[in-house]
C-alpha cells in the first residue's frame, strides 16, 4: 500500500477537522438563533408591562391635576392633564401592536380603551364645570360623580393583563435559561472537538516534521556555508533559462546588491540585462551570444551600468547546460567587475600617450634625454623648434652646446649634472643659445633618472623659453611707469582704496585737489574727503557692494561734492571702477574738480534765459508788427479795388495794370504777414504733450485738401497706427505745411500720389511725407528750412518760404530732427522725428 505524503495526511486531517467543526458550529448556530429569539420575547413581555404601567400612570397625573385645578382653579395644575390626553392614545395604540400575538389581552385593551375614553370624558365634564360654575358647582361634580368606580375598574383591567404579562414573562424566561445552556454546551463541546483534533494533529505533524528539520537543518547550514561564500565573493553567480536562442534570468545571487547596488528581484526582470549594457556595447555582445550556443561557453567583457548610474567594466564567463536530448536548457555564468584592473590598464595608456605627446608634439617646451655623461640621447619637437636642431644633428652631442662660452669655460654644464644626481633635480634661469647662435632667456630643468636598483641611468632635462615672458615683464614695469607717470602727472586726483575703504593711493592731483599730502591721508578711510552727509551713505554702499555686488555708483560717473582739508566744500566729478588683488576687492577713483565747468554752466544758464527772454520779446515784436501792418495793407487793397470798381472807365490800360500790380504785392504782403504770425505762435506756443494719432491727423488734412479742389487726381497713401507722444496743435502744423507743400508741388502732375509712412533711422522711429511732385535739387537742400528761402519761382509754385521754417521750429520744439531727400522733377521726401 502507497503510504500517503505528510502533506497529503495533513489536507485529509484538515479536511475532517473542517467538516466537524462546521457540524459543531451549525449546531452552535441554532442554539445561539433560539437563544435570540427568546431573550426577543422576554424582552417583549417586559416592554408591554412598562406600556401598561405608563398608562395608568397619565391616567393618575391626569385624574391629580383635575383635583387640582377644582380645588385651586388655576390652570397650571392642567398641565400633567394636557400632557395625559396627547400621550394615552399613543399608548393605547402601542399596547395593542404589542399585543397583537394575544387575543386574550386584545379584548381586555378593547375595555380599558372603553373605559379611558369614559373618564377622559369625566374629567374633561369637570374641568368645563369648573370654569363655568365655579369650585362649588365642581365640587358637587366629583362628590356625585362615577370617577372613583372608574379608576377601580381601570386599575382591575391593567392588573389583569400584567397578570397575563407576568406569566409569559416567567415561562419565557425559563425557556431562554433552557436555549442558553444548549448553547454553551455547543460552544463548549466544538471547542472540545476542536482542541482534540488540533493536538492530534499537531502530534501527528510533529513526528513528521522533526526528521524534515533535521534534514533542512544539515541543508540550511550547507546553503549559509554557499551564501557566506557567494556574499564575501567578487563574482556575481547567474542563471538563466533557454528557449531556443532566447535566454530569461531564472536566479542571481545575493552578493549582486552589494555589487551593483540592485535589488534582488531587479535582475530576474526579463531585459535587466540587455537595457543596462552600455550602448556602445550591446551590439557587440549581441553578436557573440551565438558563440554560446555553438561552443556551450562564452568569455566577453562589456561596460554595465550599475544603480548609481555608473558604468563598470565585467568580466563575463557563461557556460550552457543541455539535458539529455542535447536541447539546452539552461546557462550557468559569472561576472566579476574588473573596472579597477580597466581604469590602471587606461591610467598606464594615457599616460603613455601623455608622455608620447609630451616628448612628440609639446612644441612650447624641449624635453629630451642625457646619458650619464651628458650626450643627447632622445630630441623632442619642442627642443627642435626652441634649440634649432633636427633630431639626428643633435643626438650623440654633448648638451654644453646648449650653454653661453663664458658659462662652458666656468663648468656651469658640469656642476648642474652633478647637483642633479646629488640631489635629483635641478633649476636654473639662464641664459642658452640657439643653433644660429642667438641667445634666449631659458628656464631649465635637470631631473635624475634611476633604474630600479637606484642607479644613475641618465638625465630628463626640460627647457622652456622665457623670452617672451621676459618681454611680458619688461612690458609690464614698462606700463606701471607710464601709469606712475600718468598718475604723476595728472591734473585729476587718481585714489586707489582697498576692501574696507580706506585710502592706499593718492596721486599729486589729489594733493592738489584736496590739500592732503600723501603721508598724511595713506590708510585713512575714503570718507575724510566727503562732507559729513555722504559718509553714512557711502559706508552703507560699500558694505552692500562687497555682501552683494549690487553697484550704484562703481562703473559709473556721477557729480557729487567734496571736503578739501581746509573743510570747504566743492563740486566733483566721480568715476569709480572696482578690480580685484588676489581675493580682496580694490577700488580707483578719478576725481575732477568741476567748480570751473559748473561756473561756466550757471553762466550758460543765464545767458538762454536772456536769451529767450530776448526771442519772446523778439516774437512779440514780430507779432506787435505784423498786426500794425495788417491795416494800412487792408486800406491800400480797399482802395485799389475801389479805384478799380468805380473809376475804371478813367483809367487807361497801363493805369489798371498798375493798380492790379498794387493789390497782388498788398495781397502777398498780407500772405507773409500771416505767414509770420504763424512763425510766431508756435514758438510762443504752451506745449501740451500727449497721445497723437498722426494718420487720423492726415486723413483729415487730405479730406479737406481734396474738398477744395475735386477736379484732381490724387491717390493718398496714408500708414494706419501712427501713434506719437507730441503736442496735438503743433503736430497739426506740421502735417498741415507737409500736405500742403506736397499738394502744390504735385499739382501738374496727371496722377499725383502723395504717401505718409514710418521707417527707422538710427535705430529710432521716423515718420515721413513723399510725394511724385517737382523735387527739388539737393546741392540746394541746405536752403529748405531757412524763413524765406523758395528753390521755385513763384509764377512757378506760389508761397512764401515760411512753410517749412515753421516745420523746422516745432520738430526742434520736440527735440526732434527733419530733414529732406529728393531729385529734380523726381518728387520729395520729407522726414521728422521727435
Amino acid at each position: 500500500m502507497t503510504r500517503l505524503t505528510l502533506e497529503r495526511r495533513i489536507e485529509i486531517g484538515f479536511a475532517i477537522a473542517v467538516v466537524i467543526i462546521l457540524a459543531v458550529g451549525a449546531a452552535a448556530l441554532r442554539s445561539t438563533a433560539a437563544t435570540v429569539e427568546s431573550a426577543r420575547w422576554v424582552a417583549h413581555t417586559l416592554e408591554v408591562r412598562g406600556e401598561l404601567e405608563a398608562t395608568f400612570a397619565d391616567l393618575i397625573y391626569a385624574e391629580t391635576a383635575v383635583r387640582g385645578y377644582v380645588i385651586t382653579g388655576d390652570t397650571t395644575y392642567l398641565a400633567p392633564y394636557d400632557s395625559a390626553l396627547a400621550s394615552l392614545g399613543g399608548l393605547l395604540a402601542g399596547l395593542r401592536a404589542l399585543t397583537a400575538d394575544n387575543q386574550a389581552q386584545l379584548k381586555r385593551l378593547d375595555s380599558l380603551a372603553a373605559l379611558v375614553a369614559v373618564r377622559l370624558e369625566r374629567f374633561r365634564w369637570t374641568v368645563e364645570t369648573r370654569r363655568a360654575g365655579g369650585p362649588s358647582a365642581a365640587g358637587r361634580a366629583v362628590i356625585g360623580g362615577r370617577g372613583k368606580e372608574l379608576m377601580q375598574l381601570i386599575h382591575g383591567l391593567v392588573g389583569q393583563m400584567e397578570d397575563e404579562e407576568g406569566r409569559l414573562l416567567a415561562q419565557r424566561s425559563a425557556t431562554l435559561q433552557s436555549k442558553a445552556r444548549l448553547a454553551r454546551f455547543a460552544a463548549w463541546g466544538g471547542a472540545l472537538v476542536a482542541v482534540t483534533l488540533a493536538l492530534i494533529a499537531g502530534a501527528l505533524i510533529s513526528r513528521e516534521l522533526a526528521g524534515r528539520r533535521r534534514a533542512e537543518v544539515a541543508l540550511g547550514e550547507t546553503q549559509t556555508r554557499f551564501r557566506q561564500v557567494l556574499a564575501s565573493s567578487t563574482a556575481v553567480i547567474y542563471a538563466n533559462t533557454v528557449s531556443g536562442t532566447t535566454f530569461a534570468p531564472s536566479w542571481v545571487s545575493e552578493n549582486v546588491t552589494r555589487i551593483t547596488g540592485y535589488g534582488i528581484d531587479e535582475p530576474l526582470r526579463p531585459t535587466w540585462w540587455i537595457d543596462n549594457l552600455h550602448p556602445d556595447d550591446r551590439a557587440r555582445v549581441l553578436a557573440e551570444m551565438p558563440a554560446l550556443l555553438a561552443n556551450e561557453q562564452l568569455t566577453t567583457e562589456y561596460r554595465f551600468r550599475y544603480k548609481d548610474g555608473t558604468y563598470h567594466w565585467v568580466h563575463d564567463e557563461a557556460r550552457l547546460l543541455r539535458s539529455a536530448a542535447g536541447t539546452p536548457v539552461e546557462v550557468f555564468g559569472s561576472w566579476v567587475d574588473i573596472t579597477d584592473r580597466r581604469r590602471a590598464e587606461e591610467t598606464l595608456r594615457v599616460s603613455e600617450e601623455r608622455f608620447r605627446l609630451l616628448l612628440g608634439s609639446v612644441r612650447d617646451y624641449a624635453i629630451y634625454m642625457l646619458d650619464p655623461t651628458g650626450h643627447v640621447v632622445s630630441w623632442n619637437a619642442g627642443a627642435e623648434q626652441i634649440k634649432g636642431y633636427r633630431a639626428e644633428e643633435i643626438i650623440g652631442q654633448h648638451f654644453s652646446r646648449f650653454y653661453t662660452a663664458e658659462d662652458v669655460a666656468a663648468g656651469k654644464p658640469e656642476a648642474a649634472l652633478r647637483a642633479a644626481a646629488a640631489q635629483g633635480r635641478y633649476e636654473e634661469e639662464n641664459w642658452r643659445l640657439r643653433k644660429d647662435g642667438s641667445r634666449f632667456w631659458a628656464d631649465v630643468v635637470i631631473g635624475a633618472v634611476q633604474d630600479e636598483r637606484g642607479a644613475l641611468v641618465g638625465f630628463a632635462k626640460v627647457t622652456r623659453d622665457l623670452t617672451e615672458r621676459q618681454r611680458a615683464e619688461e612690458a609690464l614695469r614698462a606700463s606701471e611707469e607710464r601709469f606712475r607717470i600718468l598718475a604723476v602727472t595728472a591734473n585729476d586726483a587718481i585714489i586707489s582704496a582697498d576692501s574696507r575703504g580706506d585710502i592706499t593711493y593718492f596721486n599729486p592731483g589729489a594733493e592738489r585737489i584736496f590739500g592732503y599730502a600723501l603721508e598724511e591721508v595713506t590708510g585713512k578711510p575714503l570718507t575724510v574727503l566727503m562732507p559729513e552727509r555722504f559718509r553714512d551713505a557711502h559706508r552703507t554702499g560699500l558694505a552692500r557692494y562687497l555682501a552683494t555686488g549690487e553697484a550704484r555708483v562703481v562703473g559709473k560717473t556721477v557729480e557729487l561734492a567734496g571736503r578739501k582739508k581746509d573743510g570747504t566744500e566743492f563740486p566733483l566729478e566721480l568715476s569709480l571702477a572696482s578690480w580685484r588683488h588676489g581675493p580682496e576687492v580694490a577700488f580707483t577713483a578719478i576725481i575732477r574738480d568741476i567748480t570751473e565747468r559748473k561756473r561756466v554752466e550757471d553762466t550758460l544758464r543765464r545767458h538762454t534765459a536772456q536769451l529767450e527772454v530776448a526771442n519772446a520779446e523778439l516774437d512779440a515784436f514780430a507779432y506787435s508788427v505784423s498786426h500794425d501792418l495788417r491795416a494800412p495793407l487792408r486800406g491800400i487793397d480797399g482802395f485799389s479795388q475801389a479805384l478799380l470798381e468805380d473809376y475804371a472807365e478813367r483809367l487807361d490800360v497801363t493805369g489798371k495794370d498798375y493798380l492790379a500790380r498794387v493789390r497782388s504785392a498788398s495781397q502777398r504782403m498780407a500772405t507773409l504777414i500771416d505767414d509770420l504770425l504763424n512763425l510766431s505762435r508756435v514758438t510762443r506756443h504752451q506745449m501740451h504733450v500727449a497721445g497723437v494719432d498722426l494718420s487720423a491727423l492726415a486723413r483729415g488734412i487730405a479730406t479737406d485738401l481734396q474738398k477744395g479742389d475735386p477736379e484732381r487726381r490724387a491717390e493718398f497713401i496714408i500708414a494706419p497706427g501712427l501713434q506719437v507722444q507730441a503736442d496735438p496743435g503743433l503736430m497739426r502744423v506740421v502735417l498741415q505745411n507737409l500736405l500742403e507743400n506736397a499738394w502744390k508741388f504735385t499739382g501738374k502732375r496727371p496722377h499725383a500720389r502723395i504717401e505718409v509712412g514710418s521707417a527707422t533711422h538710427d535705430g529710432r522711429p521716423a515718420y515721413f511725407v513723399r510725394d511724385n511732385g517737382a523735387g527739388f535739387d539737393m546741392t540746394y537742400v541746405h536752403k529748405l528750412f531757412g524763413a524765406f528761402q523758395r528753390l521755385h519761382g513763384a509764377q512757378e509754385f506760389d508761397g512764401t518760404g515760411v512753410g517749412l521754417a515753421t516745420v523746422q521750429r516745432v520738430i526742434h520744439r520736440h527735440g526732434g530732427r527733419v530733414w529732406a531727400e529728393g531729385a529734380v522733377d523726381g518728387g520729395a521726401t520729407f522726414y521728422f522725428t521727435l
